[in-house]
């Protein structure tokens, strides 16, 4: 059996993947906080179900298509949950493929901070702004 976080953080994602928005903020407390790394126009902190729209809103108008999502491994405890990934986006025709590492931290099975890592935050950040 899985641990409830495990399950948060798999629910979320899944619906993420499927472009579902309604049900992947569903997963999320109305003032979660996303920290997003970098330098490029992405980076910076997005407060709330409405700023993590706003984030994704600001990622679908960057990239050509959504980007993939190939989720490699979930791992959970009481307070936190890692989930590994392989992302792909398409800008101005240049794909990028990175590894992803997303920490959850949630309280009352809902998704309370996201800290988001790339395996290349400078491909990311020259992708992004260019």
């Amino acid at each position: 059996m899985a641990h409830p976080n495990e399950e948060v953080a798999r629910s979320a994602t899944e619906a993420l993947s499927k472009g579902d928005m309604e049900g992947f903020l569903g997963h999320h407390r109305d003032d979660v906080v996303v920290h997003f790394p970098g330098r490029g126009p992405m980076a910076g902190d997005y407060r709330g179900k409405n700023g993590v729209g706003e984030m994704f809103q600001k990622q679908m108008q960057m990239l050509d298509s959504p980007p993939q999502i190939e989720t490699h491994d979930i791992l959970a405890n009481d307070d936190h949950a890692v989930v590994l990934n392989k992302v792909r986006g398409t800008r101005h025709g240049k794909t990028l493929e990175q590894q992803q590492v997303v920490v959850l931290h949630i309280k009352g099975g809902k998704i309370a901070e996201v800290w988001l890592q790339f395996s290349d935050q400078q491909a990311m950040d020259e992708m992004a702004s260019s």
